[in-house]
């Protein structure tokens, strides 16, 4: 069955890519409800390219419209190319701004964006650090390090009640633990400054480790993951890779909140949308009150 499904997704992807296939539906049935008290955070690694499973062409469709039924506060994306940036500004561009920075100089550079309801917010300050040693230099790594890694961060302030909170979001080494570690300890310097302005900050990102390894233990130091403080709450993986991982159980994606938050719902967004998934990661979804 598996196969099957996974056949009928890929030429589905193509199809649609194509202009030769319309969803009957992008409804996603399982978007919970936000009190007016919560600001909703979402964190979504939207796979860089075109996979057999879904041209990005294709699943843009998909991840614009769940984007248009979260309707999140801020969201966080991962592996987010100039082709998705642009994809979202024409999409979203009515509703969201945007803070972006690519991690290096390369045709195929990511950013770890942050976006934000530009009606609701005003942007207070903004910044991104590189995860190395020199984390203000531009495309700077950990020798180790398969690549440049970035933090992309954002200080939003309601307009309507001067209600401010920070969003950071980031994406870790996806090859070594011990990169990943020291990547934790950089970003913990930036999230212990942004806690210092006085705000309540949450933190998005892939983060490559597995729920209890160490780097993810190194972040439960000073943040907490918002899954286990959530009223309600989602449990399971998040790399789905296309719904063939189904042997995975822990998530390697993560939304941290720093002390004094509470947190109603936790969602894993993991719904197909007439048998195509999003991405090869199941996005986040969290309610946060401050």
């Amino acid at each position: 069955m598996c196969i099957i499904e996974n056949f009928m997704a890929l030429i589905l992807s193509v199809l649609m890519t194509f202009g030769a296939y319309v969803p009957e539906s992008y409804d996603i049935a399982g978007v919970p409800q936000k009190s007016d008290e919560a600001v909703r955070i979402v964190s979504f690694n939207v796979r860089c390219k075109d996979d057999l499973y879904g041209s990005v062409e294709g699943r843009s469709e998909l991840i614009v419209s769940a984007l248009g039924q979260y309707v999140p506060d801020s969201f966080g994306v991962q592996e987010a190319t100039q082709e998705w940036l642009d994809i979202f500004t024409d999409k979203l561009g009515d509703s969201y701004a945007m803070v972006s920075q690519m991690r290096d100089g390369k045709k195929s550079s990511e950013a770890s964006a942050v976006f934000y309801l530009k009606d609701k917010y005003n942007l207070i300050d903004s910044g991104t650090i590189w995860l190395s040693d020199t984390p203000q230099e531009f495309a700077s790594k950990f020798s180790l390090s398969f690549c440049p890694r970035i933090a992309t961060w954002v200080v939003l302030e309601n307009k309507a009640s001067g209600e401010r909170y920070t969003h950071i979001n980031t994406h870790l080494d996806h090859v070594l633990e011990s990169v990943r570690v020291k990547q934790v300890e950089v970003l913990s310097v930036k999230i212990a400054e942004l806690k210092a302005l006085g705000y309540p900050v949450v933190c998005t990102g892939d983060f490559n480790t597995k729920q209890g390894a160490d780097a993810y233990n190194k972040m439960c130091e000073i943040m907490t993951d918002s899954k286990f403080i959530a009223t309600e709450s989602d449990d399971g993986a998040t790399y789905i890779n296309y719904g063939r991982n189904r042997l995975e159980t822990k998530p390697i994606d993560f939304i941290f909140v720093s002390e004094g938050v509470s947190v109603d719902t936790y969602k894993i967004i993991d719904e197909k949308i007439d048998r195509m998934y999003l991405s090869d990661h199941a996005g986040l979804c969290a309610d946060i009150k401050f």
